[in-house]
Parts: C-alpha cells; structure tokens; sequence
C-alpha cells in the first residue's frame, strides 16, 4: 500500500503528461499480476469503490481514531477544495499516529467489536502497527467496508489505516471516495499500459471501451493478448455521440464529405427523433437487467419499471437508448425524471406515477455477439427485430425513423420530430459502426433554433465561484399586456465577460430598492437578452411561464422598458413550441 501511494504522490507531483505516463508504466512493469491489476484499478478510480458508499464523516472519524486525535480535527484542515485525503495526510503528519499501548488498546477495541476484520484486511491485526494493508488485500476491504455499517464500518476503517504513512493515508481516503486527483485521466492511463508493456496504444483503446475494466485490459496488454478484449454485459462503455449541427444545411453538407457520399448530389439517411431525456444503456442477459446513465454509473434503482420490463422479455443484449417521462402519448421534459435520480430508492412509489420509457435507438450486443463494428443499418434491423415494444408490453419501444433523401426531406422530418414533443432528430449514416465516446459525422444532431426573448432585470443576488462576490444572478419579468404591471418568468446566470459582469453588478448595487438577505429587488430599467431553449407552463412564477435552460446574452442598452418582450408573446411562443407544463 505505502509503495502505491508513493507512485500516486510522485504522479501527482509530475507536471508534464509524459512524465506522468512514464511513472506510472515503470511501476507497471515492476508490478507482479495480482498488483498490476488492483493498481490499475485504483489509478483509473474505477471498480474499485462502490460510489457514494462512505460519508466524509465516517472516514474521518475513523482517521481521527488512529491519529489519536480530537473529535472534529479534521474538519479544521480541509481547505477550500475540499480535499479530504490532503487533510488526513496533515492530520497524520501534525498528530502522528497511534503507537506502543495506545495503538494496541485501540487495536484491540476493534477486534473485539468484530471478528472479521482480519480477514477483510488480509493482514493480522498484530502487524497492524508496524505495516499498512497490502495493495491485493484492497478490494476485499472495500466490499467489506461497502457492506457494512455503523460501528463495524468504523471499526474496518480504523484497521485499514493502521500502519498507513501519511501519504498512503492520503491516497487510502481518495481511493475510497473514488477522486484520486493525480491528473490521469484516461487517455494517459491508456497511454501508460501500452508504455509498459511496447502494446499499440490504439488496441489498448479498444480494449479499455470493450472491458470496461482498465485492471483486465492490463493484464491483457502484459500477455500481448489484447485481441481476446470482448464487450462485456453489465460492463457500459462510452456512449456514441451526435456531432451538433447549426441545422439542416450543415448537416448535408458534412454527410456529403463522407467517402460513401462522396459526388452524390443526393443520399439516403436514417432520421430518428431525438428525445429530450436521460442517455442510458440498457444491459439485459435473462432474469438479469442494469441500466447505466451516460457517466456509466447504475441507474437501475431509479427506474425498476424499465429493468422489470427487460428481465420478463427474456432478451439479452445490449441496447443504448434514453429513458423518457411519457404521458398521454407525448414525451415529457426530462427535467420530470430529475427527482428519480436524486431521490434514492426510498422515494420510487411516489416518482412512479409518470411513466418512464426506454427507447432504445442502437443495438450494441445481442445474444452475446457484439455489433459495434457493424454498420448501422445491420444494427437497427437487429434491433427492430426483437420486437421490443411487443414483448415488453410498451415499456420499451423503439426510436422513430423514417428514410430521408436530400434536405427537403430532411427538414419535413424535422418539422414532425417537434410536432410530436421531441427536442429535433438525430440524421445517422447507414453504413456507420458505433464508435463509442466518439463524436463525427456518422451521427448529426439537429435541435430546434435557438431561441431569444428582451427582458427586464428586476433582481439579482451574487454568483458562485469566482464570482461570488458580484450580483451576477439576475431574476427578470415581462410585462403583462393587460395590466401593464411585471412579471416575473425566472432567473438566469450572466453569460458575459468578467468586465461587463463586474460593471452591472456596480449598475444593479447602485439602483436596489429592497434587500432581503442576499437577494436585491432592482428598479426594473435594464433590458437584456436571453437565450433559451423553451417556453414552458408553469405554476412556480408569477407569469405562469418559465423558460428552459436560459442565460443571459447581452444587455440591452438600446432597447427601454417598454420596448421588452410581453406576456402575449410569450404565450405565442409556448404555443409554437408545443411545449408541455413543468410543473
């Protein structure tokens, strides 16, 4: 353990890319299997640590325990990062760690609370004081910290930090909070295994989107067998992506730069609807279903409905897709599915009734063969024969597709994807394989225009980050035609240079009228532009209208109160938008 963290320290003290990559494949090479494998593990933050298993406070009040210091000691060190492994290696280093009786009373505390510990450790707790925990030892700690709690997930803890140095301290508590922090993301992982072991850095990419497993596809590349790397269920790689596009002529343009396009004034391509939901691949072998979102974390809690629906099918595959709120033959905004997410398990009964759908828009694997280098149109049929919908009672359909040749056709199709509550399309070259975490000209995103509408600032409260210090968050109104009085449609973030922001910040400091806490009411003189993606219904401002995803683009300088936008207008747009309520 100490050895590994002393590869971490000098990874994360390197301050160019190629020496980080040239430490890291020299520890490699030295490392025997069973260590290369954990290693790895633990340099790509993957596999290792179930996310969100341990609470700061757990972790330090097992820390403190072996420093032999106070309560909330801790919490005195963290700086302004946050870095929880950086403040247990100053605790360590300020208090020293527990040795002779006080180590061994505390030792004994513990064994005395549970009797597996050592064998979840892999060491004896005698040695305790005199050595860390062996790097192989690690993960079977981890499951026994991960399936435990209260006093014996201390108690495992506590045993995991004796003998630790205060580097390994350090590395221990990153490790388990899954956030090393040596700025090695995965391209230089990648970049350090085949270093180590003369393998081509492209087939180590390869294998690391199949696996999923970084420590597997080490040992793959050390015994030159990186061809044998296979898509694995319940394993999720990196979704493909759709390039974005300012609209349909780009997208023709850069479809016909493709070499199965090339001096074709006219092409068929596949046109689905691109659904305004959460990304997700749905993995189903059986009786056993997962679903993982974009960032691969399981999402299976979230939605049971969906993985029931997949177990009862009796399918097996591997299918991306995006799990979309449904409701009276529309989708909804994926801002409804925001609460299944955050919300634990513990909520589900409530959350369940909006229904969520999995449409599945690729076929990654199925019966065990994988399909990513097949071309698109040979997964789709593939997909569209296991007649999804069909046997999964409605809970998992399919994407929309039409056939689409030249722009016209392109642009109708646009037309009806927005017509049936979709964000736009997604235009797919038939002859494209699935690149995953790649983004190109295969796929090419079309969404409706951005939009802008003149408001008028009648708040503001300070930002975050840098610019806590400035009112930098804006709430502004409309003015209702019949009434002539504001209202209020939302708040938004200043998207403007740090100058201009600082100088309305003076401009919104020197005009308040009222002060409630850290909120300012304005005198409603400015005008300024916002950018936004909707116009929805709702019943949480007082306009009854709210707007999606909006920022402020430019202030008004020219423009007065009474030339801004008004609620009549903003009724007209929720109308062409066929936008559907958020609350």
């Amino acid at each position: 353990m100490n050895r590994w963290a002393s590869v971490a320290q000098r990874i994360e003290s390197a301050t160019r890319t190629s020496e980080k990559v040239h430490l890291l494949a020299a520890a490699l090479q030295r490392a025997d299997e069973v260590d290369l494998e954990i290693a790895v593990r633990l340099m790509g933050s993957r596999g290792v640590v179930p996310s969100g298993t341990l609470s700061w406070g757990t972790i330090a009040r097992a820390a403190e325990e072996v420093a032999g210091a106070p309560s909330g000691s801790l919490a005195k060190l963290l700086d302004d990062g946050g870095d929880l492994g950086r403040a247990v290696e100053d605790l360590f280093e300020s208090e020293r760690p527990l040795a002779g009786p006080a180590l061994e009373e505390v030792e004994r505390s513990a064994q005395t609370r549970t009797e597996a510990l050592a064998d979840a450790t892999g060491t004896h707790p005698s040695a305790h004081a005199s050595a860390a925990p062996k790097l192989r030892a690690l993960p079977e700690a981890f499951q026994a910290i991960a399936a435990s709690s209260g006093q014996r997930r201390h108690d495992l803890l506590v045993q995991l930090f004796f003998g630790c140095s205060p580097v390994a301290a350090k590395f221990l508590v990153r490790a388990l909070i899954g956030d090393l922090r040596i700025g090695l993301r995965d391209g230089l992982l990648e970049a350090a295994i085949a270093a180590a072991f003369d393998a081509d850095p492209a087939a180590v990419r390869w294998a690391m989107l199949l696996e999923g497993d970084p420590g597997r596809v080490a040992l793959l590349a050390r015994s030159g067998r990186l061809h044998e790397a296979r898509l694995q269920l319940f394993h999720p790689i990196p979704p493909m992506l759709a390039a974005a596009t300012s609209g349909v002529p780009e997208v023709v343009e850069r479809l016909s730069e493709r070499p199965e396009f090339a001096g074709r004034p006219e092409f068929a391509v596949a046109v689905e609807d691109k659904y305004d939901g959460v990304r997700a691949q749905l993995h189903v072998d059986g009786e056993r279903a997962a679903l993982y979102g974009r960032d691969l974390h399981d999402v299976t809690v979230s939605f049971p409905e969906i993985t029931a629906a997949a177990r009862a099918a009796g399918i097996s595959g591997i299918f991306d897709g995006e799990i979309v709120a449904w409701e009276d033959g529309r989708p909804l905004p994926s801002s409804t599915l925001t609460s299944r997410l955050t919300g634990g398990a513990q909520t589900l009964s409530a959350q369940q009734r909006t229904l969520a759908l999995f449409i599945a828009f690729d076929c990654l694997a199925q019966g065990g063969e994988p399909l990513l280098q097949q071309p698109y149109h040979e997964r789709r049929r593939a997909l569209e024969g296991l007649r999804l919908e069909q046997i999964s009672d409605g809970q998992i359909r399919i994407a929309t597709r039409v056939q689409a040749e030249g722009a016209e056709a392109i642009e109708t199709a646009f037309i009806h994807a927005r017509q049936r509550g979709c964000e736009g399309l997604v235009v797919k070259a038939p002859d494209a394989p699935y690149a995953p975490g790649r983004r190109g000209s295969g796929w090419l995103k079309v969404k409706r225009s951005l939009d802008t509408i003149d408001v008028i600032i009648v708040g503001a409260e300070p930002g975050l980050g840098r610019r806590r210090a400035l009112l930098s968050e804006c709430t502004f109104a409309v003015r209702d035609d019949l009434s002539g009085r504001l209202a209020t449609i939302g708040r938004a973030t200043v998207s403007l240079p740090d100058a201009e922001v600082a100088s309305l910040s003076q401009w919104l400091e020197a005009h308040t009228i009222a002060q409630l806490g850290s909120y300012r009411s304005v005198e409603p003189r400015l005008v300024a532009e916002v950018a936004f993606d909707a116009v929805r219904r709702s019943e949480r401002t007082a306009s009854g209208f709210a707007l999606r995803s909006p920022r402020i683009t430019r202030l008004r300088s020219d423009l007065g109160p009474d030339q801004a936008a008004t609620l009549a207008s903003l009724e007209s747009r929720c109308h062409l938008g066929s936008a559907q309520p958020d609350a």
